[in-house]
């Protein structure tokens, strides 16, 4: 009798983990060719946010697909925006407070919407860092600097997030992002090509 234990994955298993990887290799290519300022970037912009939109509705990560969702509309506008250059927009500290507060305070709402009216894992978590990325992702696309530090909060949150949830390779893929962030925002050109 043959005693070695043999794990059987089912399809969805095999689909989980395909989605899982697409996603970490499309995002970091995103991530590592806008640092770089390669226009190719936003090809990966869009392939990205879609496979991870697909793995989050799966994993009941409800606020994310609106995050990959705007993500996606930000790669195509982040494209149409650098056809004229790669330009820098410079807000005050006070728009910063304003729309940190208008985020979190939509992020609070958001997630206990989530929790009362749905299944989904970590709300409060998960509509935080969905708010904070879309802030976060519009400062990016106008090159703003503080996009980085919004982009540190969300890809740390969304490590223990992504662990949590046993996927393993997105938490590693975040931890990565978040040190892509600190490059970014100190610019320590870790990533230049």
């Amino acid at each position: 009798m043959d005693k070695t234990i043999r794990k059987q994955y089912s399809a969805s298993d095999v689909f989980r983990r395909f989605l899982e990887w697409a996603a970490v290799i499309t995002n970091l290519l995103f991530t590592l060719l806008y640092l770089n300022q390669i226009e190719w970037a936003f090809a990966m912009g869009v392939l990205g946010p879609l496979f991870l939109l697909v793995l989050s509705w799966r994993e009941r990560l409800y606020a994310e697909p609106v995050l990959q969702v705007v993500y996606i509309i930000s790669a195509l506008v982040g494209w149409y925006q650098v056809q004229g250059g790669w330009t820098q927009l410079y807000l005050s500290l006070q728009v910063h407070a304003l729309l940190f507060a208008a985020a979190t305070g939509i992020a609070l709402l958001w997630g206990l919407g989530l929790k009362r009216y749905t299944a989904a894992n970590f709300p409060m978590l998960d509509a935080l860092t969905a708010s904070w990325g879309v802030l976060a992702t519009w400062l990016m696309m106008y090159q703003v600097p503080a996009c980085w530090l919004y982009l540190m909060a969300v890809n740390a949150l969304s490590i223990f997030i992504y662990f949590r949830r046993r996927l393993y390779m997105a938490a590693c893929m975040f931890v990565l992002y978040f040190i892509m962030s600190v490059d970014g925002y100190f610019q320590l050109h870790w990533f230049e090509l």
